[in-house]
């Protein structure tokens, strides 16, 4: 029986009833004790007269709780009274999505804005591990201002019974199906909305939210459900298998509402949208298009006033870092600080890890860039088209400002006045200069080995990261010391917090927790206002990389986060960047959270702000510039080509795909490859060169990496790490039968690259702390130790073995770019010499022998280069001649070589971009499309508010 007015539970008195659903009646009530207006939801009794329902309940409410996000519905709290148990929840005023559907097809332009706010819900609540679960048009609803609010998140699962809905439920709503949340088998949600995979009861995530959230748009814009039945059995046979029919969609309706719409409902889970952040990308595509100039007012929402948004969109370039969220403002006045998205693009950019820094008033950002075939800093401003290049900055990468925005600080790397190359990635040495931005020669401060980012703080001195943790030194230039005084990298570890806010307990440095014994390398400092202190990354090979405050005069340092490059706003806030990956190219998620400077910790659970995102950086003014990337878009678009010695090229039979490291079997008649197949998932796949079919063959780890044929070609060797597996090498069958067997378990990432029959080992590349590796050899039994093979001060890579396994080619940047060099082997002291002139990369012997292959690194469109030789007395190679000329994938950022020769020497197996991605050039260096927000930091206040 519904509650008569006035009824009081707790500190609420009701005041009026709302509505009836699956899930309890609904009233209006009025907050006494805060004298405001909440909405009162009272639970079934079958729900308060279960101890163990109500126990998960308030587990579950209080991470629901948690959730701070403008367009999701707040829960205040719980109360009981009488042996009735009530949520008190925010109370939205508006109408549902689905009384607007009801009236008809919303307009485009208002679903999509609407689309666009749930998207940004979802994105928020997944960031938090919450899955809403019945996500409907009844569960939305638009305030009178314009703004979205999604009803119940989580609560399907809060709720979720163990037994069927109470007696009295109102079955006239649409049924709601709430069983254990926590078994597989069952079914829970509302039957239109049901991804395939709640209708067949397996398991659920991210991704139902993500089907619900496609129909749900489908409904707006055309105004009748996408599913229906006469029963739910009926409903949800038809989720499982009717065809999805778009062709009711309004003739208008916009490419990128198609696309979302598509890959929202894909049935197999595995090929739906991955997170909401894609969705807004498109919707505000969509948005930009039919909304006009940045900053005018858009069409009314359905029945309510306007609003004002701000358009814009876009993507950056270059390393491991951050990015921002594209956020709906809502104006509340019409004279509100515009903020405003405009897309820029560096033309000359150059692939690589670097970051790029913005001028403190935003008006600037500098970036490493190139002027013919000279790699530079180059300064881009603003209110200019054209960007100019920095005098004296040859050479550059990892460009830093000082606070006045006056000089920028750069490191200078040998060799890599050229093209982008791995030199950039790899070169273990660095000079440290700064130079003035009006204009005047650069000043040389220090040099060092292996620098990873740099900082200028405002006591006028520079913070440098690297392999050997942090040190500084005054911007008049020194000798870098180390932070704390002593050993750089044997910082004082603080006692973590026993819990983050939002987050689980803090975990130990990198390198402690898996036991590898290998130090955290300390990356891309920010020194805090003050100088006292700096936020750091700490990466080590096996663990997830965390973000710390690292005290500037003791060492000490503090867990924050999981994640990388962090920044503090003047409004409070730490922005970071958080991703399974790291290195080149890797995307993840912009997060942040209010920031106590004073106590160096963050104050509330930090908020996802967008998806798919690479470098960022920030300025004092609330400049924000980012890149976004598609994480999918360059590994989907690869084929497989066959190319003979005079280029002639001919197409496999295998459809594209994530292709990297070929590698022929002894027999040459498969082919054995590493596969990105699923987000943050690469396996090993067998292709069947006589049979043209491809076959996966690992599936117990998430990373499956680097294959190597055994000399019988009866199994594959590669390195396996994820899924709480220690990192090390694994072998299995080659026809796919048994399980993995693991070979190691190494003292850092260990990645086979070629087989020495005669030792009956393997050589190996090891990468400990750092970003250079060792050659090793690796004996097969079990109980031997590695002995090393070549350890030098420099970077060795690409180890390949002559098919009489008496020479070993490789290549190194010891002469300050990468260059191919051949030693006798396993005797590797008894000589050296090198092979490549003007750069090379990535060699390979012919298995016929007689010849050696590689790759020229001179040029975009790298040339197959041939060395003849002769080893009678003693090894002599004639000079490198060109073979051909393609845009064929280089291994300038790839840990494994991407091509291969067959074993008659004649054929090469390449890997071929099917369609370059946007501001890509044909196997050439990526070029920057940036993001540029204005006001950005009244978005942030808005969506991550400061207690």
């Amino acid at each position: 029986m519904p509650l008569a007015q006035g009824t009081k539970i707790g500190a609420c008195h009701v005041t009026g009833h709302l509505g009836t659903g699956g899930m309890g009646e609904v009233y209006r009530a009025r907050d006494t004790t805060l004298d405001r207006d909440v909405a009162l939801k009272v639970l079934p009794d079958a729900f308060t007269a279960d101890p163990d329902r109500r126990a998960r309940f308030e587990r579950e409410a209080k991470v629901l709780a948690s959730l701070n996000h403008p367009n999701i519905a707040q829960i205040h709290g719980i109360e009981d009274a009488g042996g009735s148990r009530a949520l008190v929840l925010e109370l939205v005023e508006g109408p549902t999505v689905a009384d607007l559907v009801a009236r008809g097809p919303v307009a485009l332009d208002d679903a999509v804005r609407i689309a666009r706010q749930i998207a940004s819900a979802l994105q928020a609540a997944h960031g938090a591990g919450v899955v809403h679960r019945d996500l409907k048009p009844a569960n939305v609803k638009v305030r009178g201002d314009g703004t979205v609010k999604v009803l119940d998140f989580g609560l399907a699962k809060a709720l979720a019974p163990d037994t069927e809905p109470a007696p009295g439920t109102d079955r006239s709503q649409p049924p709601t199906l709430t069983t254990s949340a926590t078994r597989l088998g069952v079914i829970m949600g509302t039957p239109s909305y049901m991804s395939p995979e709640q209708a067949s009861g397996a398991a659920v995530d991210v991704g139902a939210d993500l089907w619900s959230f496609g129909v749900l748009l489908y409904e707006m814009l055309v105004g009748e459900r996408l599913f229906e039945g006469e029963t739910a059995p009926h409903v949800l046979a038809r989720v499982l298998d009717r065809d999805i029919d778009l062709s009711k969609l309004p003739a208008a309706t916009p490419g990128p509402v198609r696309r979302v719409l598509r890959r929202c409902l894909e049935r197999d889970p595995r090929r739906r949208m991955r997170d909401a952040g894609e969705a807004i990308s498109d919707l505000e595509q969509a948005l930009e298009t039919a909304s006009g100039p940045p900053g005018g007012e858009a069409a009314a929402p359905p029945r309510g006033p306007r609003m004002r948004i701000a358009v814009g969109l876009a993507g950056l370039a270059l390393g491991a870092a951050a990015a921002a969220a594209a956020f709906w403002a809502f104006a509340p006045a019409p004279d509100a600080p515009a903020v405003r998205r405009l897309a820029l693009t560096l033309p000359t950019v150059t692939a690589g890890p670097d970051p790029f820094a913005l001028a403190p008033d935003g008006s600037f950002l500098v970036y490493t860039g190139r002027t013919g075939r000279t790699r530079q800093l180059m300064v881009r401003r603003m209110d200019q088209l054209d960007p100019q290049p920095l005098a004296g900055t040859e050479g550059a990468v990892q460009p830093f400002l000082s606070p006045d925005g006056e000089w920028v600080g750069f490191f200078s790397v040998p060799g890599s006045t050229g093209p982008a190359g791995p030199s950039e990635r790899l070169q273990p040495r660095w000079t440290l200069k700064k130079a003035p931005l009006r204009g005047g020669p650069a000043v040389t401060l220090a040099s060092g080995t292996a620098a990873l980012g740099a900082s200028w703080g405002d006591d006028d001195r520079i913070v440098i990261g690297g392999v050997d943790g942090l040190r500084h030194l005054p911007a008049t230039g020194g000798t870098p010391e180390p932070v704390g005084g002593g050993d750089a990298a044997a910082a004082v570890t603080m006692p973590a917090p026993d819990e983050a806010p939002g987050s689980a307990a803090a975990p130990p440095p990198p390198g402690d927790s898996a036991g590898l014994g290998i130090p955290a390398m300390h990356s891309a400092p920010h020194v805090l206002p003050g100088a006292r202190a700096a936020l750091v990354s700490l990466i080590a090979p096996a663990d997830a990389p965390q973000l710390h405050v690292v005290r500037l005069d003791t060492g000490e340092r503090q867990f924050i986060a999981t994640g990388t490059s962090g920044a503090y706003t003047p409004t409070g806030h730490l922005v970071f960047w958080q991703s399974s990956q790291v290195g080149p190219g890797a995307t993840g998620t912009l997060m942040a959270a209010p920031f106590d400077l004073d106590r160096a910790e963050m104050t509330a659970a930090p908020v996802p702000l967008a998806a798919n995102v690479g470098t960022f950086a920030l300025a004092a003014d609330g400049t924000l510039v980012y890149s976004r990337r598609d994480a999918d878009r360059e590994a989907e678009s690869r084929t497989l080509v066959w190319v003979n010695r005079d280029g002639a090229e001919e197409p496999l039979p295998a459809p594209p795909g994530g292709y990297e490291a070929p590698r022929f079997s002894p027999d040459g008649e498969r082919v054995a490859l590493t596969v990105s197949s699923e987000p943050e998932r690469v396996d090993i796949a067998i292709y069947d060169l006589v049979r043209q079919v491809s076959n996966r063959l690992t599936f117990e780890a998430e990373v499956n990496v680097g294959p190597v044929w055994t000399p019988d070609g009866e199994r594959v060797v590669f390195t396996a790490a994820g899924e709480g597996r220690r990192p090390g090498l694994f072998w299995k069958a080659a026809d796919g039968t048994g399980q993995a067997e693991r070979l190691t378990a190494s003292d850092g990432i260990q990645v086979a690259e070629a087989w020495a029959r005669g030792a009956d080992a393997l050589i190996v590349s090891t990468f400990g702390a750092g970003l250079q590796a060792d050659l090793q050899l690796l004996p097969l039994g079990r109980d031997q130790a590695p002995t090393p093979l070549i350890a030098d001060p420099f970077s060795v890579s690409f180890p390949a073995l002559s098919p009489d396994e008496r020479w070993i080619a490789y290549q190194s940047n010891e002469s300050g770019r990468f260059e191919v060099y051949v030693r006798p082997f396993p005797n590797v002291a008894d000589g050296k010499w090198q092979v490549s002139q003007g750069g090379g990369l990535s060699p390979v012997w012919s298995p016929a022998g007689g010849e050696l292959f590689f790759r020229r690194a001179d040029q975009r469109a790298a040339a197959m280069m041939a060395v003849a030789y002769t080893a009678d007395p003693t090894f002599t190679p004639s000079r490198p001649e060109p073979l051909f000329e393609a845009p064929y994938r280089m291994a300038a950022f790839d840990r494994f070589r991407p091509w291969d020769v067959a074993p008659d020497g004649e054929r090469f197996l390449m890997l071929k971009e099917q369609e370059a991605p946007p501001g890509r050039g044909p196997g050439g260096p990526a070029r920057a499309a940036l993001v540029v927000v204005t006001d950005w930091f009244s978005e942030l206040a808005a969506q991550v508010p400061v207690p």
